[in-house]
């Protein structure tokens, strides 16, 4: 299991589809071979946000992304191989300049001095067809704001998932869970270490998972419910690490209020609070991806939240598996004592 295959895995329970694809839909024009162009061109790759003044793409600049100015003007003589967008001011395309995307101005006017627009053009108010705005990207790192509230659902409806999942291993896995707990906070060193050795080798054991079974010929039916299976175990693995250290966190929080005199509170309340607390960053970056103008800071902040969630997903996965590994060893201790007429005690006197 790689890093970033645990982290997805995991937040794939609650959130909604990525904007990726339908941005690659929507701008057919990004990443085509380059013709014309000699050593004097400068090739910039990436979007071009700037909140305020008047630019300019020069004739021999081409932009590999999208070209925003909030509040300005932009004057365009070079190519632009995704939106032309504008607000508060005028987009000039030069004679022999290339958009290859939408040419979008609002609150001022759309001067074409002969150029080619090979998307839609559009003058006045934003429209939500089309999704692209003045103020933030319609796709790319800073998102905007339709996957902003989507990210605000997708966010609550984890929550809401790990809290069911809470709520169950609270019922009939209460000693389980509070033993996973202990470890998250007792132990954190080593649930990091089993956790992070999980996310390198979890990836070569399902290849060889796979290459075993296509190996023995018979086994090769049974792949259509080991890869399934599978990845279904890592990621409820992940998700009751996810609340072991909910669980831990909220434990540490009540000790915390009964020092303050505060009285105390149930398992299930200790994970409600450390759900709310490992939550609350990724809340707060799609607040701010909702916020005009705090597109970079959402993508910091969004950044730190994913990382959170991934380490808190590895040292809780850690933990539950040092549980699950002792677990079994003693079962195996008292079935080989029963087996052999021995007491828990080894002394053999039973009865």
């Amino acid at each position: 299991m790689r890093n970033v295959l645990l982290a997805r895995a995991l937040m794939a329970l609650g959130l909604t589809a990525a904007s990726a694809a339908g941005a690659a839909a929507q701008a057919p024009g990004k990443g085509h071979v380059h013709t014309g162009l000699s050593a004097e061109h400068t090739v910039h790759h990436g979007d071009r946000v700037w909140f305020r003044g008047e630019r300019e793409v020069g004739a021999r600049e081409v932009i590999e992304g999208d070209v925003v100015v909030a509040s300005g003007s932009l004057r365009v003589v070079g190519e632009v191989h995704g939106d032309a967008v504008v607000g508060d001011g005028n987009l000039v395309l030069e004679a022999g300049s290339v958009v290859y995307g939408d040419a979008v101005v609002t609150g001022g006017q759309l001067i074409n001095h002969g150029a080619t627009v090979m998307g839609k053009v559009q003058q006045g108010g934003p429209t939500r067809k089309t999704g692209t705005q003045a103020i933030q990207l319609r796709h790319g790192l800073f998102g905007g704001l339709g996957a902003g509230w989507a990210g605000l659902a997708g966010t609550a409806v984890l929550g809401l998932v790990l809290c069911a999942l809470g709520a169950a291993l609270t019922a009939y896995g209460r000693p389980y869970l509070d033993q996973a707990s202990v470890v998250v906070r007792q132990a954190p060193l080593n649930a990091a270490t089993v956790g992070l050795a999980a996310n390198v080798l979890a990836l070569p054991a399902f290849l060889v998972g796979m290459l075993g079974l296509v190996a023995t010929l018979v086994g090769i039916p049974f792949l259509l419910v080991f890869i399934p299976l599978f990845w279904t175990v890592v990621i409820v693995l992940a998700a009751a690490g996810v609340v072991a250290v909910a669980h831990a966190l909220g434990e540490r929080a009540a000790e915390r209020r009964r020092l303050r005199g505060s009285e105390p509170r149930g398992a299930l309340a200790y994970l409600l609070m450390g759900v709310g607390v490992l939550l609350a960053p990724l809340f707060i970056a799609h607040l701010l991806g909702v916020t005009p103008f705090t597109g970079p800071l959402a993508a910091v902040v969004g950044t730190i939240s994913w990382t959170l969630l991934w380490l808190a997903a590895s040292v809780g996965a850690g933990a539950v598996m040092i549980v699950a590994v002792t677990a079994w060893r003693e079962y195996a201790y008292r079935k080989a004592m029963a087996h052999g007429g021995m007491d828990d005690l080894g002394t053999g006197a039973r009865g």
